[in-house]
């Protein structure tokens, strides 16, 4: 059978290793002569804001000679586009991009650090050093950030009708099937492996990691099949339980591979990943990221460069989904909150937390998996998940060579006829959730291609089931709701990034019923569900819309501005006029003419520095020593939001009757 994928290896181009061979050589006898050095303790302190926290700690710990693996942002000022294009397929770079990219290498050779990787949609590059060339990078006028180059791990028939896929799929009076036809969408994982049902959907694979050309651990084949899996090898008469079709079947993939055998990785291999993406979006036709992966959060969103990548891909116009993480309780059981995990902390990522099904297509019965990450943020403290989607014990591909399938052998589905080879595993985890918002991400842009990545977000978010137990720190915006978003999706305006300031995105408002039925009991969404009064500047937060669709909707930053393609709505200071996306509600700061329009205006931000320690066994007393029960408190909201900014805030108003986030227990 002939297979049609296009192999890849990600690398910098022919005559640019050359220079890099001489140069290289250079920088080993400047990195070699520095080696040479007394092994002293470092002055850090001229060079402290520019260097990641752990990093600076690691240095300043650091007696010896060995070399630190780093990721080096340079300033905006190099021109973010002005990178040395190493991508397949990409091209190579004009005059003016190679000038920027010249004087990066130049800064990293003249410190004596030796360089890996240079990024196109980044003004930053991977590079190999000792402390000392760290320090001199780090004082060096054109470099803005210095991070750590950190592993980064995988987070691991029910769950399309659990969120009301299967219904996309089927034709009804008022819109046309939906099945992800025509949309790619990327999976950067630990490669996909051509099992039967996912034989005609991958467009491409890319190794951007070393290593065998094959999927060894299975995890990057099941994310894959969750996402469009035909469910071809499972189909009535082949002996299984029920067919394990993907949310998007017809959806297509490229599998970029940044995991090894055993599911872990570099941050550098997944940014050079999502820089390929960037580059080779319109010949793939990638709409969609799907990060299954990510490491725990030790700086600012605003200074990750993982984080800072993710948002390049979303002014792209690619929507990047990314799972919470699984740090969602310690290792005696008890909830801890400020575990989600780069770069699912970025406010352009839509955040996925999991859901228990409990292998019922009804929702009645389903809650919040006792392993999901909740929020807020570490560092930031924005409010995250941004929703929450199937993923506990989600059935999907598989074959025998893969690590996942020899491991867990009780969690292989297999099929009453000994005669059928084909198999799936059952696997859970945020990473199992987050390709079902992806798949579902897909409907949607096949049923109005024109939609942003913030109308995307904004409409997963309005159209979520809010869940009744947990908290906004654990569902974020809800439950996903793929037959809503999808319906949702298809009414909006298909010239959406056209739409004129003040304009109306939904031709007919009335067309659009806020409520579903899944698993054969009725949702509702957007049902003016009040999570809290006078927050901000006195105007309430809401869950969904509160105050009916109407003939408009503004879209914008609290002005008049659409949504468009920018950025800005998320990029505003904490605590200014315009939403900041990194809340993961939909908020609100009032009513227009009459209550036919809504503008979105102030969010809560909570800004409670917690450290890096915010990941492990020590979340759960950080978080409750930071967020006191703090029932006895008088202070006003105004006086507590000040503190919030000052990094001392001990708990915050979310609800009518006084109680406040997160619960202590």
């Amino acid at each position: 059978m002939k297979r049609n994928f296009k192999i890849s290896k990600y690398s910098i181009p022919a005559h640019r290793r050359t220079v890099l061979t001489l140069t290289v050589l250079l920088a080993l006898c400047v990195s070699l002569f520095s080696q040479n050095r007394p092994l002293r303790s470092l002055d850090l302190e001229p060079a402290l804001d520019r260097l990641e926290p752990s990093l600076a700690s690691a240095l300043n710990r650091s007696r010896s000679s060995e070399p630190f693996r780093v990721i080096v942002q340079f300033s905006e000022s190099e021109g973010v586009a002005g990178g040395v294009n190493n991508a397949p397929g990409g091209g190579e770079g004009t005059e003016e991009q190679a000038r920027p990219a010249g004087a990066r290498l130049q800064a990293i050779y003249s410190a004596g650090a030796v360089p890996e990787k240079i990024y196109g949609s980044l003004p930053a590059a991977t590079v190999v050093a000792d402390r000392f060339a760290l320090k001199r990078l780090a004082e060096d006028s054109r470099v803005e950030r210095v991070s750590l180059d950190y592993r980064v791990g995988s987070t691991l028939s029910t769950t399309a009708k659990a969120v009301g896929a299967d219904q996309i799929w089927l034709a009804n009076g008022t819109r046309p099937a939906f099945t992800g036809n025509g949309v790619t969408v990327a999976v950067i994982d630990s490669d996909v492996n051509g099992t039967t049902d996912l034989q005609s959907t991958v467009l491409a694979r890319v190794y951007i990691s070393s290593g065998e050309h094959v999927d060894k651990y299975g995890h990057g084949t099941h994310v894959a099949g969750v996402i469009a899996g035909s469910g071809k090898a499972s189909k009535p008469g082949t002996g299984f339980s029920g067919q394990y079709k993907g949310i998007a079947p017809l959806a297509k993939i490229v599998s970029l591979k940044v995991l090894d055998r055993w599911g872990s990785g570099w941050t550098s291999d997944v940014l050079s990943a999502l820089d390929w993406c960037i580059q080779n979006k319109s010949q793939y036709n990638i709409r969609v990221i799907n990060l299954s992966l990510g490491h725990p959060v030790y700086e600012s969103y605003k200074t990750d460069p993982l984080c800072r990548m993710v948002e390049s891909c979303a002014r792209a116009g690619i929507v990047v989904v990314a799972a919470a993480g699984n740090y969602g309780k310690d290792e005696n059981g008890n909830k801890i909150y400020g575990g989600i995990l780069s770069p699912g902390n970025d406010p352009a990522a839509i955040t996925v937390g999991a859901v228990n099904t409990h292998q019922t297509a009804v929702r009645s019965d389903d809650d919040i998996a006792s392993y999901s990450s909740r929020g807020p943020t570490a560092i930031d403290g924005l409010i995250k998940p941004d929703l929450v989607a199937p993923g506990n014990k989600v059935v999907s591909d598989t074959d025998s060579t893969t690590l996942l399938y020899k491991n867990y052998p009780e969690d292989v589905v297999k099929s009453s006829n000994k005669a059928v080879k084909d198999s799936y595993l059952m696997l859970s985890g945020t990473s199992v959730a987050a390709p079902v918002v992806s798949g579902t991400v897909a409907l949607m842009l096949e049923a109005n291609p024109s939609l942003t990545p913030n109308a995307v977000k904004a409409i997963l978010a309005y159209t979520a089931e809010r869940m009744r137990v947990p908290g906004i720190l654990e569902q974020g915006n809800g439950y996903l709701n793929a037959e809503g978003a999808v319906r949702m999706a298809y009414t909006f305006s298909h010239a959406f990034g056209s739409v004129a300031a003040g304009a109306p995105v939904i031709a007919d408002s009335a067309a659009v019923q806020s409520s579903s039925t899944i698993g054969g009991e009725a949702i509702l969404w957007g049902d003016a569900i009040l999570w809290g009064d006078a927050i901000l500047w006195g105007d309430a937060i809401l869950w969904g819309d509160a105050i009916l669709w109407g003939d408009a909707i503004l879209w914008g930053d609290g002005l008049s501005s659409t949504w468009n393609d920018s950025l800005m709505i998320y990029q505003q200071p904490a605590m200014g006029s315009a939403i900041l996306w990194g809340d993961g509600t939909l908020s609100g700061d009032g009513t227009l003419s009459g209550g036919d329009a809504i503008l979105w205006g102030d969010s809560i931000v909570w800004n409670c520095r917690i450290g890096p320690s915010a990941i492990l066994k020590g979340t759960y007393p950080k978080w409750y020593a930071t967020f006191l029960d703090p029932r006895s408190v008088s202070d006003s909201t105004e006086a507590i939001l000040g503190r919030a900014e000052n990094g001392v805030v001990r708990g915050l108003l979310t609800g009518t009757d006084s109680s406040y986030y997160p619960q202590v227990p």
